[in-house]
């Protein structure tokens, strides 16, 4: 018995050119004959059907190519050529037998042709539908795999394939979300956010899931090209922890802010009395003074300068963490500033035993910023100048106008530092460390 259910147009049922296929074609094509020869007082009653001879065998012949192959259905068509001959055109006329002969023969060759085209086509797409479903399961491996959620879409925003990932985080199921619009998984507010974003980018929003709870997630949106087209790959991972992090930071880093504005203003009230006091002793402002007791009232009022510096740096980096520093634009002379800040400096650089010079030309024009925090910087510049270059080195201040803005230049011959110190010496209350910079 024939099993139906392997039957395929490019799996014969018998294995062609095998003597099994022959002999099942010659049974065919016996059994298609001896049906002819059966019905032949019936045929010659009917003279439309008398004129086909090859009533039986034409479709024996197809049959045979389908079960046994293209070669076996030429033998089944010859042996039905070989019998019609011999049994069925004897009594017929003589030009007519060529005839049917000839169309039965084109036929034939149609039939095995059309079969054999048919077979290796039907191959080629059972190869390929394998080879697409070996890709598409390595590329499901490779989703399931992925670290985050995974949404595949076509052109259209329409959902292709996703993970167990994200039918996790979106607690939808896969035939659920399948064909359905990506923007289904976001608010209203969010949809034309994710409609503009750009290939190869990477934002944040809001997801909604299945009970219309929503999310914070980012996104990461790649394009990926394939043969129908191309479809966006969408990364999306849960950004809750994250947030909650950012949150947490920022209260711990506002408290920061409170609690040192709050102690330096408390400082600042006792400091400034001792400041005040201090020089009212080192000038003798009441009366004189022993000259060791001034000395000591100029140190206490150096270091009581150095610690309002201090407590002023404190306060500036508190209100420029917690966005209260308001800068105040203007318009500024640079070489004023300059100047000021070279007045200050001069008595610092004097004792030092360092050179300070100033050269800036005479058509630099004014430029608009904060004066105090452009002084401010320029002070604390020069003032590490002269601090970290050792007696007998210079300072050079100097100003000119770039392609950008104006530049403003302190050169000096100290000490120094790495290029990857930098980085270090521009954090809030960092010094770099080594023997040299620890002396000062």
């Amino acid at each position: 018995m024939i099993d139906v259910s392997n039957l395929y147009i490019d799996h014969p049922r018998f294995q062609p050119y095998s003597l099994k296929a022959y002999l099942v074609a010659g049974l065919i094509v016996v059994c298609a004959t001896a049906l002819r020869a059966a019905l032949d007082p019936w045929v010659a009653a009917v003279p439309w059907v008398a004129a086909m001879p090859f009533a039986t065998t034409f479709p024996a012949v197809i049959v045979v190519t389908f079960l046994c192959g293209s070669a076996a259905g030429l033998f089944a068509a010859l042996l039905s050529l070989l019998s019609a001959w011999l049994l069925v055109f004897p009594s017929e006329s003589a030009s007519l037998p060529f005839y049917q002969t000839f169309i039965f023969g084109i036929g034939s060759l149609t039939v095995a042709a059309v079969v054999a085209a048919m077979r290796a086509a039907t191959a080629d797409v059972r190869r390929l539908n394998a080879t697409l479903r070996v890709s598409e399961g390595k590329f499901r491996g490779l989703l399931e795999s992925a670290p985050d959620a995974m949404v595949i879409v076509d052109e259209e925003h329409r959902i292709v394939l996703i993970n167990a990932l994200a039918e996790a985080l979106f607690g939808y199921r896969r035939n659920e979300l399948l064909g359905q619009p990506i923007e289904m998984l976001m608010p209203e507010r969010a949809r034309e956010k994710y409609q503009a974003a750009s290939l190869g980018g990477v934002i944040e929003l809001d997801g909604v899931r299945k009970d219309a709870t929503t999310v914070p997630v980012e996104v990461s949106l790649a394009p990926l090209r394939t043969e129908a087209g191309i479809l966006v790959s969408n990364a999306i991972r849960d950004i809750t922890q994250r947030r909650q992090i950012e949150a947490r930071l920022a209260q711990a880093s506002q408290a920061k802010s409170d609690f040192l504005a709050n102690v330096s203003h408390e400082l600042r009230t006792p400091l400034n009395a001792i400041i005040g006091f201090s020089e009212m002793i080192r000038d003798a402002v009441i009366g004189p003074v022993d000259a060791r007791y001034r000395e000591y009232g100029g140190d206490i009022n150096e270091a009581g300068r150095h610690l309002q510096n201090i407590i002023n740096d404190i306060l500036d980096i508190s209100k420029i963490e917690g966005g209260r520093l308001e800068l105040r634009e203007e318009i500024v002379s640079i070489g004023e500033s300059v100047e000021a800040c070279r007045r200050i400096i001069a008595t610092m650089a004097q004792a030092a035993g360092v050179s300070l010079s100033i050269n800036l030309p005479n058509s630099l024009p004014p430029i608009r910023s904060d004066q105090v925090r452009f002084q401010q910087i320029l002070l604390n510049i020069m003032s590490n100048a002269v601090k970290f270059t050792p007696s007998g080195g210079r300072v050079s201040v100097s100003a000119a106008i770039g392609a950008d803005g104006a530049v403003v230049a302190v050169e000096d011959t100290g000490i120094g530092m790495k290029p990857e110190d930098i980085a270090v010496a521009l954090e809030p209350f960092r010094q770099i460390d080594g023997a040299f910079s620890r002396r000062f």
